[in-house]
Order: C-alpha cells, then sequence, then structure tokens
C-alpha cells in the first residue's frame, strides 16, 4: 500500500492495514492526513467508479482524510500486483485471493 500511494503521488505515508472482519479493512496513515486533492488523485489513477468516490470521499467540510476504505485500498493493491480477484479472504497475517487474473494492460 506504502509503495503504490508513493508511487502515484511521491509521498511516502507509512499505512496499517486494519482488519475488522473476513471480508472487511481499512487503512489508516501513521502520523499523516491526506488532502482531499491528493485522495481525488488516488481515485482517478485507479479509474474509480462514480460510487468508488462516492464511498471514498469524506462528510461534507473535511478538508483531509486519515485513512481510505476496503474499496480504494483493494484498486491499489490490484494496480500493485497487477492482479484481479472474484473473492478474497482477509486474516491479521494474510490476504487470500481467489480467483486471480493477471492484468497485462497495467
Amino acid at each position: 500500500m506504502t509503495e503504490e500511494v508513493e508511487t502515484i503521488l511521491g509521498v511516502r505515508i507509512q499505512c496499517r492495514i486494519n482488519v475488522v472482519a473476513s471480508s472487511f479493512w481499512d487503512v489508516t496513515f501513521i502520523n499523516y492526513r491526506l488532502p482531499l486533492p491528493k485522495l481525488c488523485q488516488l481515485l482517478q489513477e485507479t479509474q474509480a467508479t462514480s460510487e468508488d468516490w462516492e464511498d471514498a470521499l469524506p462528510d461534507e467540510g473535511e478538508i483531509d482524510v486519515n485513512g481510505i476504505g476496503i474499496v480504494l485500498a483493494e484498486k491499489l493493491i490490484s494496480r500493485h500486483l497487477k492482479l484481479t480477484w472474484e473473492h478474497h479472504l482477509i486474516t491479521e497475517d494474510s490476504l487470500w485471493l481467489v480467483g486471480v487474473t493477471k492484468n497485462e494492460d497495467q
């Protein structure tokens, strides 16, 4: 996650994955708040859909975020690994991907 964010934004941000359940997780930035224009840049680079934008953008009035949700995080991981998948399972120490396809065009 850190490497992909750095590749896109040119900023090295330490990230922590927070596992909530086997199918839900998010990412928190350690000692960093990401300005909204940078968040928008991540969304653009991952070709996010309008639903993805709605999921990722904070409530009205906020000018930065301290992390990202599962949708954008998965897009960043998919981009970094050059893989897509049908299903996933996350645990405290592993990410299991099922139905993996290699993306040649990334």
